[in-house]
C-alpha cells in the first residue's frame, strides 16, 4: 500500500483522517466509473459526429417523443445539435476533469496538499468548463452544491496534509 504522509492531529496521530477514510472510497468509485463512462462517450461521439446532423436529431426526436411534451422537444433538439457538433469536445472536457479529480484524490489519500489543490481546481473549473459548449441553463443546482460541499469537506482536512 502507498505510504501516507499526514501531519499529526491534536493527539499526535499521523494516520489518515476519518473523513478521508470514509469519503475517499466513494470518490474513487465515482471517478473510476465516470472515467470509463466518459471514455466510452468520447468514442460514441466520434461515431455520432460522422452521422448527418438531421439523421441524428431525427433519431433523438423519435426516441424522446413518447416521454416529452412538444415544447421540451424543441430544447431536446437544440441539445442534440450541440452534441452532434461538439460532443467529442464536451465528453473530453468531462473525461479530463474526472481524470484530474482522480489524480487529485490520490494525492489527498496520500496526505498531499497538492492533491487537494488539483482536486479543488478540477472540481470548481469542471463546473464551468462544460458550459463553454452547453447552455448555462443546464448548470443545475444540486451538482454544483455537491461539488462545493465535497471540496469543502476535503478542504477541512487540509491542516493535516503536507
Amino acid at each position: 500500500m502507498a505510504e501516507t504522509y499526514f501531519l499529526p492531529d491534536e493527539n499526535g496521530n499521523t494516520t489518515r483522517p476519518e473523513l478521508i477514510k470514509v469519503l475517499g472510497p466513494f470518490s474513487f468509485v465515482n471517478t473510476g466509473f465516470f472515467m470509463i463512462l466518459y471514455g466510452m462517450m468520447v468514442m460514441a461521439m466520434m461515431v455520432i459526429r460522422e452521422m448527418p446532423a438531421e439523421e441524428f436529431v431525427a433519431m433523438i426526436r423519435e426516441s424522446a417523443e413518447r416521454f416529452m411534451p412538444g415544447e421540451e422537444m424543441d430544447e431536446m433538439e437544440s441539445i442534440a445539435r450541440i452534441f452532434h457538433a461538439n460532443g467529442v469536445l464536451l465528453m473530453s472536457i468531462y473525461f479530463v476533469r474526472t481524470l484530474a479529480r482522480f489524480i487529485g484524490m490520490l494525492g489527498i489519500w496520500r496526505g498531499r496538499r497538492s492533491g487537494f489543490h488539483l482536486y479543488a481546481v478540477a472540481q470548481l473549473v469542471g463546473l464551468f468548463a462544460p458550459h463553454l459548449i452547453l447552455p448555462w441553463s443546464m448548470l443545475g443546482f444540486f451538482g454544483p452544491l455537491l461539488t462545493v460541499g465535497m471540496t469543502a469537506m476535503y478542504g477541512s482536512q487540509l491542516k493535516r496534509m503536507q
